[in-house]
């Protein structure tokens, strides 16, 4: 006879009693099984860690698919809670054969005769089954759906219940805080399998544990949750149900304008149609102030380009489905869908599209019904005429604009709906090479105390753009113009402002400004990149020299260097305007840093810009220098600890890394984020380096990474303590670099 289990899987003391039960026959077991349970009770008060893990893993086989005798099934699941200890990852599919073993034990004892042993089997193992599905989600609460995929559940109000016997109370397995985020997810999950009469106490469930998470802590892990539905093929229903969990979410701008964003993004490059509708439909959520789903799916055609656009299908879905949920009384709204829809037409007529005249007939149709249409109309229908004019050397003239200017105030200006339609659409919608041209037209249209709450109402508004020019446009009113109580301020001969100065310089056309961004000047964007990138080049350039100093010595002289040209740049902009933008960098080397913190930096910005912007936020930046084997021989690898990125990750997303590295390709060096630094280690299972060659296509130059991202304030945590973190204690940078904008 074969033997019914391998001897040596299990550990040494446990062989013979492992030997005995499975020689044990059905009508025995029950008997037996006392005996059995004072012996194992003797190994496990004298088991070590590792006698015990390895009988984890032959309990596991045993309990896995395959022939079993009755009495070993019976010792199996009187052992399961000393024999399942959550050691390991959990097993997929642990509650399903739990289940299945306790199931046919208690068959083979019915059909043994030992029913009343039978029903008392079935009740401990239910006990001891529901205290190790316990036990496993109070470790790891994110394997929930792991653990009980394909058993059916209900709720109770108390406890989660699987094929109406295995309990678990979510109350004693779920975690405090964010950590709790993981457990909600995953009893979300079991929704659609859970029956009717649970549903709706389990949804009740979710929705109070989540309203006591402090949502600063939760947002950020929800928000990928939510984003990772949005952007997967079949994850549109499963977006309303998370957000019927979380409703916090319909009011968080930063999700309206991430969805807006990505909607943007997937119609540019033509991306799946499921993935619009998705984003599209998700945006309908947000309608609760102060975010705006509706502008936020517009807000993704206004800045595309329909001329050079792969496949005009997305625009044409986006403007169908906005349409079809716009509220009757925005007339804001309806002039820029009139507008799109006007570029939509001229780009399809010059592709040749057949039925391009009668789409135009059919969405003016819709809206015909809307007070002041005709007027609407025009104004749609000059501006999709003049506005791309602006790229081009057809560029209209001053005497032009002004008369464009005095009409748009004669058909626009009669109405308050009309003005109130014409403001927000200027703002919002004008391309940047037509910005001052639509900021003079809506000054022209602000007549009462109306249109001025109008104008600071779009303070709020969700693009960027059009906070900008409204803040730019408040500035101005603030300062009594316009109002009718007072004459205007003198203008003086020099200007007062760094914006003032480059519009200025802009007329005078003494500088040519490639447009503008938060800092109002592309130009002097270029003159930042142009500085850092010098020094950039010169360390790079010297590095096979310096390489072998020490990794702090080498980072106090690339930020010496850099606090030196940004001094230099200060000078020259001070020279050039008025009223020049204060760029200022202080360098802190603490002098006695904690070991893991000599080699790295700490980017802290602080921006007001003429209370525009007020900002402070920091970025964490730990430094690696590539060094040599031999002579002109570099390392295939950077070495970066992988403990020493764990524990910066957990501190804050904010981190990247910085590579000191030789001019390769190019004269610069490498700035990488490091969660994907992480990924890259994982990849190649390493553990103490950065591969050379992954980092170097995955990385971007210094000089971008520090103008367009940090100063651009595009990355950098934000949160106080974070801040104050990074410049004492035991999780300091070595070096603390102050970037101050004003």
């Amino acid at each position: 006879m074969q033997p019914l289990v391998e001897a040596s899987s299990w550990p040494e003391p446990l062989q013979a009693l492992h030997a005995r039960v499975a020689a044990t026959a059905p009508q025995e077991a029950v008997a037996s099984s006392a005996e059995w349970r004072e012996d194992f009770a003797r190994w496990v008060r004298g088991a070590s860690l590792e006698d015990r893990t390895r009988a984890q893993a032959a309990a596991w086989e045993r309990l896995s698919p395959g022939e079993r005798t009755p009495a070993e099934l019976l010792f199996l699941l009187a052992s399961l809670s000393e024999l399942l200890w959550p050691y390991e990852e959990p097993r997929a599919g642990l509650l399903k054969q739990l289940l299945a073993r306790r199931d046919a034990a208690v068959t083979a004892l019915r059909e043994a005769g030992e029913a009343e042993s039978a029903e008392r089997i079935h009740r401990e193992s239910t006990v001891t089954v529901s205290t190790v599905l316990t036990r496993y989600l109070k470790r790891h609460p994110e394997a929930l759906s792991t653990l009980v995929r394909d058993v059916p559940c209900t709720y109770d109000g108390r406890a989660l219940r699987f094929q109406d016997s295995v309990e678990v109370d979510l109350k004693y397995v779920m975690g405090t805080g964010a950590k709790s985020v993981d457990l909600l997810e995953q009893l979300r999950s079991l929704l659609p399998d859970t029956r009717d009469g649970g549903r709706d106490k389990l949804t009740d469930f979710i929705r109070t544990r989540a309203a006591r998470i402090p949502w600063r802590e939760a947002s950020e892990v929800l928000g990928e949750r939510l984003f990772a539905l949005a952007t997967s093929q079949d994850g549109r229903s499963g977006m309303r149900g998370f957000l019927a969990c979380y409703p916090n979410g319909r009011k968080e701008p930063d999700w309206c304008s991430r969805a807006g964003l990505l909607l943007a993004r997937t119609v540019e490059v033509g991306g799946p149609p499921a993935v619009v509708e998705n984003l599209c439909d998700l945006l309908t959520l947000f309608d609760a102030p102060p975010v705006d789903g509706l502008r936020g799916a517009l807000g993704a055609l206004v800045q595309s380009d329909f001329e050079t656009a792969a496949d005009l299908g997305h625009a044409r879905f986006v403007l169908d489905h906005c349409q079809g949920t716009m509220r009757k009384a925005e007339p804001a709204l309806a002039l820029t869908l009139l507008w799109l829809e006007e570029r939509l037409f001229r780009a399809s007529v010059r592709r040749g599209v057949p039925e391009a005249f009668e789409r135009r007939t059919r969405a003016r149709a819709k809206l015909e019904s809307l007070p002041g249409f005709t007027h609407l109309v025009w104004l749609a229908e000059e501006c999709a005429e003049m506005w791309p004019r602006f790229r081009t050397p057809a560029r209209p003239g001053l005497d032009g604009l002004v008369a464009w200017r005095k009409e748009v105030t004669w058909r626009m200006g009669r109405k308050p709906v009309l003005r109130k339609a014409a403001i927000e659409f200027l703002l919002w919608c004008a391309p940047d090479e037509a910005s001052s041209e639509a900021e003079l037209a809506t000054l022209s249209l602000v007549r009462n105390a109306t249109d001025r709450r109008l104008v600071r109402k779009m303070l709020e508004h969700p693009s960027p753009r059009a906070r900008f020019r409204a803040r730019s446009l408040q500035s101005y009113l603030q300062a009594g113009a316009g109002q009718g109580k007072h004459e205007p301020p003198p203008e003086s001969s020099e200007p007062a402002t760094l914006t003032a100065s480059l519009r200025h310089l802009h007329v005078t056309r003494a500088v040519p400004l490639g447009g503008r961004t938060w800092l109002r000047d592309r130009d002097l964007e270029d003159v930042l990149v142009g500085a850092v990138g010098r020094v950039e080049a010169e360390a790079a350039q010297h590095h096979p020299q310096r390489f072998r100093e020490e990794t702090p010595e080498l980072v106090a002289r690339l930020l010496e260097g850099l606090r030196s040209e940004l001094a230099y740049v200060q000078a020259a902009l001070g020279s050039l305007v008025a009223s020049p933008l204060s760029l200022s960098m202080t360098v802190h080397r603490h002098p006695e840093p904690p070991p893991e913190a000599a080699s790295e930096i700490a980017f802290v910005v602080s921006v007001e810009r003429e209370g525009f912007v007020r900002t402070r936020r920091v970025v964490r930046v730990p430094v690696a220098k590539l060094e040599q084997r031999g002579e002109g021989q570099w390392l295939p690898t950077l070495r970066l600890g992988r403990e020493r990125l764990d524990a910066l990750l957990a501190r804050t997303e904010a981190a990247f890394c910085l590579f000191l590295v030789p001019a390769f390709v190019r004269p610069e060096l490498w700035v990488m984020p490091a969660r994907l630094t992480r990924a890259l280690m994982d990849a190649q299972g390493a553990l103490s380096g950065v591969p050379r060659d992954a980092a170097q296509g995955a990385s971007r130059s210094l000089a971008q990474w520090l103008v367009y991202d940090v100063l651009g304030l595009w990355v950098g945590d934000e949160r106080p303590d974070v801040i104050d973190a990074s410049r004492e204690g035991e999780a300091a940078a070595g070096f603390v670099v102050d970037l101050t904008v004003r």
